[in-house]
This record gives C-alpha cells, structure tokens and sequence, in this order.
C-alpha cells in the first residue's frame, strides 16, 4: 500500500464487460481495474482489481504498477496477452484501455482549464 496524495496522484477507474460464460461475470458482471497514477508522470503506483482470487489480484498488480499508463499500453497489453491465461485477459485489456482514456481526459480537461 503505497502513500498517496490527493493532487498528486489520482485515482482512475476502467471497467470492461466480461462475456457472460465468464465465471467473474457471474460475481461482479464487470471488470473493476483502480489503477492510482502520478498525476504528472502517468506512471501506475497503486492497482486493485474486483477477481475472484487474490493470487489472480496480486499477480494482476504486478503486472500494471511500475508501468506508465500513458506510454506503455501496448507493453501492458502484451504482458497481459503472453502472461496472463485466465478467461477474462481480453477484459482485462479492455479494462486497463478504458482507465488509459480517463486518464487522458483528466489530463486533457486540466489542461483546458488552466490556459
């Protein structure tokens, strides 16, 4: 658990929906990726997921913190895809995109705001 402060870090939630034969769909009937992010940097500092397992959760985290949302995308997607061989990897990606695209319109509404 990492110190985190309001201002610079920011929380950005993705959600992606599973396919329904998916067993996580049957607990949560979607994909909930936090992800806290410098604010500056985009790099991941902090990252939570709604799975089953804790196992499945840690080795989610390891997967996304140390990495910058921003930038390397396609290095998380393919880390997820060469990785991680649950039934919910497609959603996962899904997810971390939908999170990536917050983050940018966070940083993009701030940016509007202070010119």
């Amino acid at each position: 658990m990492g110190q985190w402060l309001p201002g610079k870090h920011i929380c950005v939630v993705g959600t992606a929906r599973p396919e329904q034969r998916n067993p996580i769909y049957l607990t949560h009937e979607l994909i909930v990726l936090i992800l806290v992010v410098e604010r500056e940097t985009g790099e991941i500092v902090g990252c939570d997921i709604n799975m089953v397992c804790s196992l499945t959760r840690e080795f989610i985290k390891s997967i996304f913190e140390g990495k910058n949302l921003i930038q390397d995308m396609e290095e998380i997607r393919e880390c997820i895809q060469e990785n991680y061989f649950g039934a919910s990897a497609k959603t996962l990606v899904m997810a971390a995109r939908s999170a990536r695209m917050k983050l940018l319109d966070c940083l993009e509404n701030r940016k509007t705001e202070h010119q």
